[in-house]
C-alpha cells in the first residue's frame, strides 16, 4: 500500500478530486439491501440447520461485524464476534451451533463469487472471440462440477459434514445460492458505481470478471478492512480492466470507503447493545 501511494498518490489525488458525490445516497441503498440480504442468509442458513437466529438480531450482528472487520484487523474478527455473541434457539453462548451458521452463510457468498467470476470470464472470451480459452474455462466448469458431485457421494459419518452436504445439494442449496448471487451482483454493481463516481469509462463485462478478484482478496485474514491488499489486487488487475494503475488503485480506495461508511450503522448497534 505505502508503495503504490508513493508511487501513484498525486495521480489518484487527482481522480480523487473528480468524485461526483451524487452517487454515495445509490451506494447506501444499495448497501441497506445488501445487509438485509446477506443477515437474511444468515437467518435463513441458520434455521435449516435447526439453529434458530432471529431475523433482526441478525440485521443489528451483521451491521456490527461489517463494522469491525472494516476497522479491525484480520478482516474476521466482526465475524467472531457475531459467532459468539448471537443468540441461538434463544440462547447465548451455543458457540458450535454459531459458529457453523457463520461458516456456512460466509461459504455461501465465497461460492456463489466463484460461480460468478468463473462464468463471467467464459462470457469475456466468448464475445471476445477467444474460442479456446472459453473452451478451457468451460472444461474447467465440467471438472469443477464432477469433483462436487464426487464429493457428496461420499459417506461421511460426521453431523457438521451432513450438516453442510444438507444446506450445500439439493434445492435448499439453490435458494441461498441465488439469494448470494443477488448479494455479490450487489457488491460488483457498488464496484463499479464507485469507478462511475470517478467519471471513468469502464468495460462492464471486465469488471464483472475481475470485481470478484479484488473482492476475493478482500477476504484474506492480513490486514485491516481489506486496506492493502484490496489495492494490490486492483494494481494486479489494471491493465486487464482497461484502466490505468492510479485509477485502478482510485477505485479500490473508494470501495473501501464506501464499504466503511456504509458500515457505519454498525456501530451504533454496538454501542447500543453495550448500554443495555
Amino acid at each position: 500500500m505505502s508503495y503504490v501511494l508513493f508511487s501513484y498518490g498525486s495521480e489518484i489525488q487527482l481522480i480523487i478530486k473528480n468524485i461526483n458525490l451524487i452517487y454515495l445516497p445509490l451506494v447506501i441503498l444499495l448497501s441497506i439491501f445488501q445487509y438485509l440480504l446477506s443477515a437474511w442468509r444468515w437467518h435463513f442458513i441458520a434455521s435449516n440447520t435447526k439453529s434458530k437466529i432471529d431475523y433482526l438480531d441478525a440485521i443489528k450482528f451483521y451491521y456490527i461485524s461489517g463494522f469491525l472487520n472494516n476497522i479491525l484487523p484480520t478482516g474476521i474478527l466482526g465475524d467472531i464476534y457475531r459467532t459468539m455473541n448471537i443468540k441461538v434457539n434463544d440462547e447465548k453462548g451455543d458457540f458450535l451451533k454459531s459458529f457453523q451458521s457463520v461458516i456456512f452463510e460466509r461459504l455461501s457468498g465465497q461460492v456463489s463469487l466463484l460461480v460468478t467470476f468463473i462464468l463471467s470470464l467464459a462470457f469475456l472470451f466468448f464475445i471476445n472471440k477467444k474460442y479456446e480459452a472459453f473452451f478451457y474455462t468451460l472444461t474447467l466448469i465440467i471438472i469443477l462440477i464432477l469433483l462436487i458431485n464426487l464429493f457428496f457421494k461420499f459417506n461421511l459419518k460426521s453431523k457438521y459434514i451432513n450438516n453442510f452436504k444438507y444446506i450445500f445439494s439439493g434445492k435448499l442449496f439453490y435458494k441461498h445460492f441465488f439469494l448470494s448471487l443477488i448479494i455479490v451482483i450487489t457488491y460488483i454493481t457498488t464496484y463499479i458505481i464507485c469507478a462511475l463516481a470517478l467519471e471513468l469509462n469502464i468495460d462492464i463485462v471486465s469488471f464483472f470478471v475481475f470485481a470478484p478478484l479484488v473482492l476475493f482478496s478482500m477476504t484474506l485474514p492480513v490486514s485491516i478492512g481489506g486496506w492493502g491488499v484490496r489495492e494490490t489486487a486492483a494494481l494486479a488487475v489494471s491493465f486487464l480492466l482497461g484502466l490505468s494503475v492510479s485509477a485502478s488503485v482510485t477505485v479500490a480506495i473508494v470501495y473501501g470507503l464506501t464499504n466503511l461508511i456504509c458500515s457505519v450503522p454498525g456501530l451504533y448497534f454496538l454501542i447500543n447493545k453495550k448500554s443495555n
